[in-house]
């Protein structure tokens, strides 16, 4: 019998290929019948919220590891620039917008748990503040596209890009 978390593990791979998420194809992908996925997961609302949760944790995870012990909201948001443009993404990464009826229930489970990443704490002048936003933008578009797999970086340019966001927050960091 397959777990409540490789059940997860299926329904993501069953939204990075593009598919819908039902309880038939996360079944199929598990190898599970439909209500063996529903023992885990009694509703589709309870589905979807669980998936984007596992998502969450991915970005998570590979936030920290680009954090390198950061703890400060600068070193936060330097390295959501870094992991948003790595360039390792899928569909699945929109879990957040896969049902329209609990939209905003998921698109604030997704901003409540990355919130401390985007650096919309740190203060300044509104030049200052709109240098970050703009790093922020930079990582947001490149996610947003490499999910989508819109080619939108040349493997020579990633690093230059990297730069530039960085500049933007040193620029939005200066005192």
């Amino acid at each position: 019998m397959s777990s409540s978390a490789e059940i997860l593990d299926h329904a993501v791979a069953v939204l990075g290929r593009g598919e819908a998420l039902t309880f038939d194809a996360v079944a199929r992908e598990a190898g599970l019948t439909k209500p063996g996925v529903v023992h885990h997961f009694a509703t589709k609302e309870i589905l979807t919220a669980s998936v984007v949760g596992r998502v969450i944790d991915r970005w998570e995870a590979g936030l920290t590891a680009h954090a390198h012990d950061a703890d400060g909201a600068v070193e936060r948001l330097r390295a959501y620039v870094d992991y948003a443009l790595a360039g390792d993404f899928d569909l699945s990464d929109f879990a957040f917008m896969v049902d329209v009826r609990i939209r905003d229930q998921l698109s604030q489970q997704w901003t409540e748990r990355l919130h401390p990443w985007f650096g919309l704490d740190i203060t300044g002048t509104a030049t200052q503040r709109a240098a970050l936003r703009a790093a922020r933008l930079i990582a947001d578009g490149a996610w947003f596209n490499d999910s989508l797999a819109i080619p939108t970086l040349r493997d020579d340019e990633r690093d230059a890009v990297i730069a530039i966001a960085h500049r933007l927050v040193t620029e939005g960091t200066a005192a």
